[in-house]
């Protein structure tokens, strides 16, 4: 099938960087050019694999990375704009195309004759016919070991079997998706008297307020909402915290007009993985996934986070006896409970570090912060933004900054969107719209995505991190320098991907850089308050994702009303259920396991972030945020993406294997522990 040349991906964009014209596209583009481009990239890859010449670089390699243009740009197009505005169109889109597009990949991977193209490549290149460069043999053995990983050695049944298996993945993730959005859509608060809204400031207050005059407050990804730490009212706090841990969960939960439950979406997730893996020949989903990450083994995951949250539970019990003394003052003869937690610790906070959020109110409008992320990158990259009012983003919403070094030489495009809104999904995220490449000759394009609050022009603290930590993740895509598309920028191990968003969230604290020096100081020592909280959390969160992708099929739970229990077990097991702090997600809303590719490997953030703990203090041994630091790290952490094994970036930058003291110290624990990752 030939696409219609009208169609506005038919062809590379024409606007500067590649930036696709998003205002030109409507969903009647996709399904054509998803069909047409599944054709070429199968009749590209037959041809390939049919070159009766000698296998070489060019001709084996190069020639995959060029190939599935067509189908890449519609993907991205595609994703990039449903993720920031869906609509029921674009749904029902993902939901048709969803599997196709699974028995494409299959048919991609499963392809032999081309595999054994890649074969005879290693072959001539064992015997010294042909010379291959460090990025060349990194891709050759990675293609090797992914045709393997994805079933292209199996017998024709079994192969059969995994079609099967992956089709119903599809569709599964993309019910998945939509069920979530709705559940979290419908489990908004509502407030007709104004008076329960008492801690908010009139900004938020009129945010939140709706044509009718009642107030809206949505969900938010997590379970903890932010509003929780600020709203005097401990009825109101009850309400959006039950509404959100129990989102997803059904009528049973939320009353009838609840239309999302994902329990049983996910229970099949679950085990498909699970037959997969052993399918391949893995014991489970979390062997498949671990042993392209940096931490090999699931053995290693679970004595990290075995040591780990233990500790961050003993933290938070202790925290948890002087919040319920001060809970006592403020509410008498009332039972301490988890909608209070973040509540009172933010009384403590203000209490203890004199810290009155009124006044930082001035300094954290989301365009001076935004301003506050690019210097920060100025100033340790030497790049710079210009506004390019003249183009649109992947919604009407966006803002656009070409990027450019400090000599004036182009680099690519930052597109920005800040704010909320029902058709977007939740949290905060970074897409690469163009990755750069020196073989095909592409500048970055890239995205970064929040949900702050519409109608606000201030954000929490908590919003200043987001937005330094997904620029974190811009920057690896902005400053690539790979060869190959699919190993430019953030196309690392997950594990390894979360290493320079964090590190980018330490500039936010620099003194002056977002608050006065004089704030900084106490925000630092406020931030490292009650961490108990948060380390478990998020911890608790990590090691769910593990055992739901580490059990075996048969224990698993056979349909979604067994998920709730499977949870529970799950926790108590490892002496981590506890009444007053949920996982960070709990099983039926998290995304980031069941939608967003993070499943058994949620425990990424946390390696990362040993990572990025001893990176900051290098930066902190070699005299902080100066621009011979910030060349070191780009030169050896950013550029290289993943067109390198991941842990010799690291050795490149810190000269040694990471080490878990600087985030021990960081977080306040201490294990006693001795070794490295």
């Amino acid at each position: 099938m030939t696409l219609d040349a009208a169609n506005p991906l038919a062809h590379d964009s024409a606007l500067p960087f590649g930036l696709p014209d998003f205002a030109a596209l409507t969903p009647a583009h996709y399904p054509p050019a998803f069909v047409a481009g599944m054709a070429e990239a199968l009749a590209e890859l037959d041809a390939l694999a049919a070159d009766p010449d000698p296998a070489t670089a060019e001709n084996v390699l190069d020639a995959w990375e060029a190939s599935g243009r067509l189908l890449h740009r519609a993907l991205t197009a595609f994703y990039v704009t449903k993720a920031v505005d869906t609509t029921d169109e674009l749904d029902a889109i993902e939901a048709e195309f969803a599997p196709k597009l699974a028995r494409h990949s299959d048919a991609i991977f499963l392809n032999r004759a081309y595999y054994d193209r890649l074969r005879a490549l290693a072959d001539r290149a064992a015997s010294g016919a042909v010379v291959l460069d460090a990025e060349q043999r990194w891709l050759l053995a990675d293609l090797l070991a992914a045709f393997v990983r994805n079933g292209v050695a199996l017998e024709a049944a079994d192969q059969d079997r995994l079609r099967d298996i992956n089709t119903r993945l599809a569709e599964l993730g993309t019910l998945f998706e939509q069920a979530n959005l709705a559940a979290r859509n419908a489990g908004a608060v509502l407030v007709t008297d104004e008076a329960e809204l008492d801690g908010l400031t009139p900004e938020e207050v009129a945010a939140l307020r709706q044509a009718d005059g009642t107030f809206r407050i949505e969900l938010v990804n997590t379970s903890q909402h932010p509003l929780l730490a600020r709203l005097t009212r401990r009825d109101l706090r009850r309400r959006i915290f039950e509404a959100s841990v129990t989102r997803g969960l059904g009528a049973a939960s939320q009353g009838a007009a609840e239309p999302a439950d994902t329990r049983d979406v996910i229970a099949e997730l679950a085990r498909l993985r699970a037959e997969r893996a052993l399918l391949l020949g893995y014991p489970h989903h979390a062997a498949l996934v671990v042993e392209r990450q940096c931490a090999k083994t699931t053995d290693a995951v679970a004595a990290m986070l075995g040591r780990l949250a233990p500790a961050a539970l003993a933290q938070a019990r202790r925290e948890a006896e002087e919040l319920r003394a001060r809970f006592a003052e403020l509410y008498p003869g009332e039972e301490f409970a988890p909608w209070d937690w973040t509540f009172v610790a933010d009384v403590l906070r203000r209490e203890r570090f004199d810290l009155d959020p009124a006044t930082l109110t001035p300094y954290l409008t989301v365009d001076r912060v935004l301003a506050a992320v690019h210097d920060a990158a100025t100033r340790l990259y030497g790049i710079t933004f210009e506004r390019r009012p003249d183009l649109r983003g992947h919604t009407a919403d966006a803002e656009v900054f070409e990027v450019r070094e400090a000599d004036g030489t182009p680099i690519g495009l930052f597109l920005m969107d800040f704010w909320a809104r029902p058709t977007k999904q939740g949290g905060a995220w970074m897409n690469s719209v163009v990755r750069q490449s020196g073989l095909l000759g592409h500048r970055p394009v890239v995205t970064n995505n929040c949900n702050f609050a519409p109608g606000t022009s201030t954000i929490d603290w908590d919003g200043v991190i987001t937005m330094f930590h997904e620029f974190g993740h811009a920057l690896h895509g902005l400053l690539a320098s790979s060869r190959y598309p699919s190993k430019s920028g953030t196309a690392t191990p997950r594990d390894f991907v979360e290493l320079p968003s964090q590190v980018n969230e330490h500039w936010a604290w620099e003194p002056d850089a977002v608050i006065p020096a004089e704030f900084a100081e106490r925000m630092r020592a406020a931030e490292a308050f009650g961490q108990g909280f948060h380390n478990f959390e998020t911890w608790s969160a990590m090691l769910l994702d593990q055992v739901w992708h580490t059990t075996p099929p048969a224990e698993l739970p056979a349909s979604g009303a067994e998920v709730e229990e499977f949870e529970h077990r799950a926790l108590a097991s490892a002496g981590l259920a506890y009444d007053l702090i949920p996982p960070r997600y709990r099983s039926q809303y998290f995304q980031h396991i069941w939608g967003h590719g993070y499943a058994a490997a949620y425990y990424s953030y946390v390696w990362a972030e040993v990572m990025d703990a001893d990176a900051v203090a290098w930066f902190e041994e070699n005299g902080g945020a100066t621009r011979a630091n910030g060349d070191h790290f780009r030169r050896t952490i950013l550029a290289p993406g993943g067109s390198v094994d991941a842990m010799e970036s690291w050795r490149a930058f810190r000269g040694r294997d990471p080490e878990i003291g600087p985030l021990l110290a960081r977080k306040g624990i201490d294990l006693g522990l001795t070794y490295d990752i």
